[in-house]
């Protein structure tokens, strides 16, 4: 199983590597960094140092749009982190969420996510790129060799997914976790590819959810839902399986996401999510749609090795509803959780895990 996480730190730059760290000595995969101007620090001065503090995770964009800079800046960043950390450079991608409507800014169209990711791809290899009616190519002096970086893209529907399965390296899932949510994507990938002439076993497929820690899973439930719901009405509602009857209520559950101190800064947000889930009778369909990570670093592992054996072994954990708990949060994925699913506990945690050391 191949671990990610999504860390939204908006605390000062300097704290960043207390946790980069943490997470490169763990074995975490990737190491994510968000690209959201009105609310974190630069992405790609965080990246940078992100490299310079890492040895061996990957460092990925997660993510960035294609309205916030030229493919030209975007393809010159990602091929100078190349240069810091070669090998270890990936760029996440999206339409756009909170880095433009935190500037009052609309998201990218598909077609245009579409020419942009073909165009960094190419800038990145050293070759001539179109885009929007100009053409141009990076002439760096002494240029390194051509880069391979690859290209992730943050899907929440089946027309950002298809567009994936054409130009992509891979995907950033979050389109739900029941069977048969899970049945649903896993079908659309394989049609996707078909069409592109690709296997579906090219593309780097992760899975975007959270996990909520707590003394027990009944008491994680309690704490918050663990799936993100933003994405449902995100753009259109269609392709979604998300029944008529619940269209409505999901629009008012979501109404308040794009309120930056709403979504990124109250300590009470789960709460207050999972109180207003009930109060529109959605609560129970949004858990069922959930993957199920709750409880404690044990309970964890073991779900995640269930999900592992349905096929789902790449994982990216957003950790960012709580600023005051962030460390805790990491702490507990980085040395109780990825050690449960790669091999023996060490004697710590060990003793932590026997002492009931918990969140």
């Amino acid at each position: 199983m191949q671990i990610a996480l999504n860390v939204v730190q908006q605390s000062p730059i300097g704290d960043g590597p207390e946790w980069w760290g943490l997470a490169d000595d763990a074995g975490v995969d990737v190491i994510g960094l968000p690209d959201s101007p009105a609310l974190v620090r630069d992405l790609y001065v965080a990246a940078a140092l992100c490299a310079q503090h890492t040895k061996r995770s990957r460092v990925m964009t997660a993510v960035t749009n294609p309205r916030s800079r030229d493919p030209a800046v975007t393809a010159s960043a990602l091929r100078t982190l190349e240069e810091i950390a070669p090998g270890r450079i990936a760029m996440g991608i999206g339409t756009g969420d909170s880095a433009l409507w935190g500037v009052g800014r609309q998201p990218a169209t598909v077609a245009r996510l579409r020419e942009y990711i073909v165009a960094v791809k190419r800038l990145v290899r050293g070759e001539e790129a179109a885009y929007q009616g100009r053409r141009f190519r990076l002439r760096w002096a002494d240029a390194p060799p051509p880069a391979e970086i690859p290209v992730v893209v943050a899907v929440s529907g089946p027309k950002v997914l298809r567009m994936a399965c054409e130009v992509a390296d891979g995907m950033l899932l979050s389109m739900g976790f029941g069977a048969d949510n899970v049945a649903y994507v896993q079908g659309l990938i394989e049609q996707g590819c078909a069409a592109a002439g690709r296997q579906p076993d090219e593309l780097e497929c992760w899975w975007n959810s959270e996990i909520v820690f707590g003394d027990s899973v009944a008491d994680a439930r309690a704490r918050g839902m663990g799936v993100g719901t933003e994405w449902l009405t995100m753009g259109t509602m269609e392709g979604k399986q998300i029944p008529e009857r619940l269209k409505p209520a999901l629009v008012q559950f979501n109404a308040d996401v794009h309120d930056l101190a709403a979504e990124y800064q109250d300590e009470d947000r789960e709460g207050k999510l999972i109180d207003r889930a009930r109060e529109l009778g959605l609560y129970d369909w949004l858990m069922a749609r959930a993957p199920g990570l709750w409880g404690r670093p044990a309970d964890v592992a073991d779900r995640l090795r269930e999900l592992e054996a349905a096929g789902m072994d790449r994982w990216m954990f957003y950790v960012g509803r709580r600023e005051s708990d962030r460390m805790n949060h990491l702490r507990l994925i980085c040395r109780e959780v990825i050690p449960r699913l790669r091999g023996p506990l060490n004697s710590a945690s060990s003793d932590r895990a026997s002492s009931g050391g918990g969140p």
